[in-house]
């Protein structure tokens, strides 16, 4: 297979090699519907190629410049896997991803599963009415890639009230590697699913998983996203999300990033409905890289409703970024929508950049914004210091008060516990290496 040179003088060209080069073995390879939406979809992510900090997105993370190895595309794992699920106790239906490629699904009644690394000419109609229609424009450029160069992925169509974990994993490799993949989900008019995801990689090698996701919430659908993201001291992952709500459909999400050397989130949600509402949280945790969640959410109709709360402990030489931006349609009236980010420095090299925008094309609304970055409260730190707590549990203490409410009121007691025994391993990581 062609090795793809990540360079600086080749990055823009980088994936429109891999296009031209192995379009032809990709799969539904000859399906006229899915050739013209990948076509679509190249053509889209050429008007940027991998962002750099030139494109105002991606002014603070730049992915070109991260990519400086060699790097194939990642082949299909044979072999045993160890494969980590913070998610495990949440039972139903799961499905384990490795290097983009579906490896292992256990299905459920009200879940029909769909391998994207096998589509042919009996795929699905339901498949091919949404598949690529998000997530996929020159606004989302690694979308857009993902749609093009896809190897492998998943979709989902739920109709009852269901259970999914999505587990995504990339092992070490004797190679710098890059994988595509897609995954869709439709919920069906009524139906409610708890969604669980996690991402891991492993080894020394860099790798970067690019992944493109559409979740299609049709008429009172429901769904509650809980997404935790770890990785390798040298592992890249971009994550390009698209959701469309319809009436009275409800999108709640909790995002938790906690390593790896440049994470991106890239989030565009569309209200489409009088009734529909969307809430993300997020938490990052991170001694070192960058973590970076940029939102878009699309007030399109009258009578929607959007909250979003991100909070970033950061120490190190750590960076987490935070974009957001509201746009309320022209006769969205009555659209209420607020986002307020968050940022605990601990270590005088640590960084946290946020940049909230609102775009208010109608009367009668609700909006608002707010940003705040600063360090531990050195007032409460001495309160609990003259107390008798040691100063590094009292800044423990401290760092968990300021992440419990983007937490809060997601999953059930036992979910919560896992989450927590991930956020501590990095948040005791983060105090031990912090002075």
């Amino acid at each position: 297979m062609t090795a793809l040179a990540f360079k600086r003088d080749t990055t823009p060209n980088l994936f429109a090699q891999d296009f031209a080069q192995n379009r032809s073995v990709f799969p539904g390879a000859g399906l006229a519907w899915l050739e013209a939406r990948r076509s679509a979809a190249m053509d889209a992510f050429a008007k940027t190629g991998v962002p750099t900090r030139r494109v105002e997105a991606w002014k603070y993370t730049d992915l070109a410049n991260a990519l400086e190895a060699d790097a194939i595309p990642a082949a299909r794992f044979h072999g045993s896997l160890d494969a980590d699920n913070p998610f495990a106790i949440a039972g139903g239906a799961e499905l384990l991803l490795v290097n983009g490629f579906l490896q292992r699904s256990i299905g459920a009644k009200g879940i029909e599963i769909v391998d994207l690394g096998g589509l042919d000419s009996n795929t699905p109609d339901w498949v091919k009415e949404n598949l690529g229609l998000m997530a996929a424009g020159a606004a989302q450029p690694l979308g857009a890639a993902s749609l093009a160069l896809m190897r492998g992925g998943a979709a989902l169509r739920v109709r009852g009230h269901e259970t999914v974990r999505l587990h995504f994993a990339n092992p070490a490799s004797d190679h710098d590697t890059v994988s595509h993949a897609r995954v869709l989900i439709v919920a069906e008019a009524g139906a409610s699913l708890r969604l669980f995801e996690s991402h891991s990689s492993e080894g020394e090698s860099q790798s970067l998983a690019n992944l493109g996701m559409e979740l299609v919430l049709k008429s009172g659908a429901k769904m509650e996203h809980i997404r935790v993201q770890t990785g390798a001291a040298n592992a890249l992952h971009v994550t390009s999300l698209g959701a469309s709500l319809a009436k009275d459909a409800e999108y709640r999400a909790l995002y938790a990033a906690m390593g790896g050397r440049l994470s991106r989130l890239d989030i565009d949600v569309k209200l489409g409905s009088a009734g529909a509402h969307a809430t993300l949280h997020n938490v990052a945790v991170l001694n070192a890289g960058i973590a970076d969640v940029t939102t878009v959410m699309d007030h399109a109709a009258a009578h929607t409703t959007s909250r979003q709360l991100f909070k970033s402990v950061v120490g190190g030489r750590g960076r987490s970024v935070n974009q957001g931006r509201v746009s309320v349609r022209k006769g969205a009236v009555k659209s209420d929508s607020h986002q307020l980010f968050k940022a605990l420095l601990l270590s005088p090299r640590a960084e946290a950049d946020a940049k909230p925008e609102l775009e208010i094309f109608a009367d009668d609304v609700v909006c608002g914004h707010g940003t705040a970055i600063g360090a531990l409260d050195a007032d409460a730190l001495f309160y609990l210091r003259a107390r008798g707590i040691p100063e590094l549990e009292a800044k423990g203490l401290l760092i968990r008060a300021f992440l419990a409410d983007a937490l809060e009121g997601f999953g059930d007691e036992a979910l919560r516990d896992a989450l927590s025994v991930r956020l501590d391993a990095a948040l005791g990581a983060l105090e031990e290496a912090t002075p």
